[in-house]
């Protein structure tokens, strides 16, 4: 049932990407509106690049990047490389995101960017589930998941190295 949330929580922020692309597309086309001035605007674009435009024109890398990324998210989950609740949370959430891209590439060859910080960038809800949950992963490997941050090889090897030298 906890894998089905997951797959649940990444096909809402498919939707979620979708739905605001779709407005913007309607709605944002020709106008910026105002939010927090000099701080959050509304505004359409479209972007064949990645984030802050990198890499232009690189319609079929993303996609082939994209499809890889997907596929080994599943091996991994399958294979249970990823145990640990916040973390799969997640890589569902990039997921969805990379997925809502995808989309949008696979369709047009670009994605639609929709939320303006004006002295930063432009970019969508897709961006936002990727940013965040790569940096929540992050972080919680760094503060809680000591785990995964040791150096168990090295150890074990120690450990082999004095039980043969005893």
């Amino acid at each position: 049932m906890f894998y089905f949330g997951l797959v649940l929580f990444a096909a809402a922020a498919v939707a979620a990407d979708q739905l605001t692309k779709y407005f913007a597309s309607v709605y944002l086309m020709g106008k910026t509106v105002v939010l927090v001035p000099g701080w959050l605007q509304l505004h359409y674009i479209t972007n064949d690049g990645m984030a802050l435009s990198l890499f232009r024109g690189g319609r079929w890398f993303f996609i082939v990047l994209t499809a890889a990324f997907l596929g080994i998210v599943v091996w991994a989950v399958a294979s249970k490389q990823f145990k640990k609740k916040p973390e799969l949370w997640c890589i569902a959430g990039i997921t969805g995101g990379a997925i809502g891209n995808l989309i949008d590439r696979a369709a047009t060859g670009q994605v639609i960017d929709m939320i303006c910080i004006p002295w930063f960038s432009t970019f969508n809800v897709a961006d936002l589930f990727i940013t965040f949950g790569a940096g929540i992963l992050v972080l919680y490997i760094l503060i809680k998941d000591k785990e995964f941050l040791a150096d168990s090889p090295k150890k074990d090897k120690e450990k082999q190295n004095d039980a043969d030298a005893g």
